[in-house]
């Protein structure tokens, strides 16, 4: 095992023991169905409670970057039962976009961080809405929010992971199509809107069941650093 599959070994056991030790709530809007062949789409600051929130899904396959660093991410996805695109997002990248739709045509259901592999923050790559247009497959956007949380600050994508004991509320928003005749920069701002709306409900559900008596403002720029 080199180095790099190691660190993912490592990071895995460090997620399952924070996962393990975090109060979990999991919504649906109407229509999710998260075992048919879906595009999972969400900000890769979150990477951590989503792999939560798609723990279910029978067949998955993720993009992954194909750098070292991509390794160690790698080798946490591939424990938690993922199948590996190594590749970017963007559409320019033939050959992982290759590999993906080989994936959909196998009804698996596919997993994208979206502004990833390094950036910008919130703006999403075409690689995902160029693989929803060909194959017709729906967008399903999801996102949390977390009581307590570490925030990577350094980091390109401001990386969230919850803190022990934190009340974490995962959200699945409604499923939604792109349609042929739309252009990428429509298709980029719908999605882009969409993922941020997740990340809203999630916050307004926690927000309702457990703050009745306070007031949190929730930075939509920032999304989760409150």
């Amino acid at each position: 095992m080199n180095k790099y599959k190691f660190l993912g070994a490592f990071l895995h056991f460090i997620y399952r023991m924070l996962s393990f030790m975090t109060r979990k709530e999991y919504f649906f809007a109407d229509g999710v169905e998260m075992n048919e062949p879906n595009i999972i789409v969400f900000w890769h600051r979150k990477i951590f409670t989503v792999c939560n929130a798609t723990r279910t899904i029978k067949k998955k396959a993720s993009i992954v970057s194909a750098s070292k660093d991509g390794e160690i991410l790698a080798e946490l996805l591939r424990r938690e039962g993922n199948e590996l695109i190594r590749g970017s997002s963007n559409k320019d990248n033939i050959k992982s976009l290759k590999e993906a739709m080989k994936y959909a045509k196998r009804k698996y259901t596919l997993g994208i961080a979206i502004d990833g592999p390094a950036g910008p923050i919130f703006e999403p790559k075409s690689g995902a809405i160029f693989i929803a247009k060909k194959t017709g497959m729906p967008i399903v956007p999801i996102s949390s929010y977390c009581s307590k949380k570490w925030i990577f600050k350094n980091m390109w994508d401001k990386l969230e992971i919850p803190m022990p004991f934190s009340r974490c509320v995962h959200y699945v928003a409604k499923p939604f199509y792109l349609t042929r005749e739309s252009s990428m920069e429509e298709s980029i701002e719908l999605v882009k809107k969409r993922i941020h709306e997740a990340g809203y409900k999630a916050f307004e559900i926690y927000n309702k069941k457990y703050n009745k008596n306070k007031k949190i403002k929730f930075n939509e720029e920032s999304f989760g650093k409150e």
